[in-house]
């Protein structure tokens, strides 16, 4: 049976993966090489987008889970008994998705995750405690939406969020400025913006599932 530590596992490898293709691409820039600049700038909005879309699944799996085994929870608290041992966790699915599914979806950002949790969970359960890197959650959404929306809107929150601290960027380097640049060429705690992503979905999966 698979379980939250091998869904850690799976992330965690999927991140590895993600900084390992990174690193080649960025290997291979320049005259000569293999890719452009702007070549080098797409794939890091890919990549980010990925990691981005493995950490959603990677906390959908982890509440479906919970909603399943927690005897506490929603799904099993008035159950003591299931016809079938794959039940509880197929009950938790119809709980959690959107009663449309799959024409239609459910979000699977972490504050509505976490507020579901409040929901469906006892109160000690794993979303409750602060999240180790949540601001830096909080600036990864605003990168996300910025590269998936591409509204005025996400572009603007975007560009406010890049002025500010920890990345502070001068007027002059806003020119020309794409999603994708900045994740490659700027620095976020000492490593380039792309890198530090990966490390802040890695902090954040471990505080879950330690």
């Amino acid at each position: 049976m698979t379980t939250q530590s091998d869904h850690r596992d799976e992330f965690i490898a999927t991140l590895d993966h993600l900084v390992s293709v990174a690193t080649r691409v960025a290997g291979a820039l320049g005259p000569g090489g293999r890719f452009t600049f702007p070549d080098h700038h797409k794939i890091s909005e890919g990549l980010f987008l990925s990691a981005w879309t493995h950490w959603e699944e990677f906390i959908r799996l982890l509440l479906i889970d919970d909603l399943a085994e927690d005897p506490a929870g929603f799904v099993r608290k008035d159950i003591q008994r299931f016809r079938v041992k794959g039940a509880p966790r197929r009950i938790a699915e119809r709980v959690l998705f959107h009663p449309d599914h799959p024409e239609r979806f459910v979000e699977w950002d972490f504050g509505l995750v976490r507020s579901r949790a409040d929901t469906f969970l006892p109160a000690n359960h794993r979303f409750t405690a602060a999240l180790p890197r949540a601001v830096d959650l909080d600036r990864l959404k605003k990168i996300r939406n910025a590269i998936a929306h591409k509204s005025d809107r996400a572009w603007a929150s975007f560009r406010t969020l890049v002025i500010q601290p920890p990345f502070s960027l001068a007027p002059n380097q806003l020119r020309g400025l794409t999603v994708g640049r900045f994740l490659a060429a700027h620095n976020w705690n000492g490593q380039r913006a792309l890198a530090e992503s990966f490390a802040v979905h890695r902090q954040n999966a471990l505080h879950l599932v330690p």
